[in-house]
């Protein structure tokens, strides 16, 4: 008697041939996204430590030039150098 019910549930009516395709091409599909997503996952963090390690090579040179040029004139990329503050009467002042 377990052997006809689970039999019947296989079949569902006559359904089952549709029905089974049908969840084993949705199981696939997600097993397909959950491979695609940890394999896109490792690339991208795989980007971000060359990304990561790119700036830090850049922020030690900064340091190096920054440390060689101590004491020396301002550089132009400083805030406020090269810009005129406002109300200093540079501009629309004629009394």
């Amino acid at each position: 008697m377990a052997g006809q019910s689970f039999h019947a549930f296989l079949s569902m009516g006559g359904d089952g041939v549709y029905v089974w395709p049908a969840y084993g091409f949705a199981a696939l599909v997600m097993i397909g996204l959950v491979i695609a997503s940890l394999y896109r996952l490792r690339r991208t963090e795989a980007a971000l430590r060359v990304l990561e390690a790119s700036d830090d090579r850049r922020r030690d040179r900064r340091a190096r030039r920054a440390a060689r040029g101590a004491g020396t004139a301002t550089s132009a990329t400083e805030p406020g150098v090269g810009s005129h503050a406002v109300g200093s009467g540079s501009v629309g002042n004629d009394a």
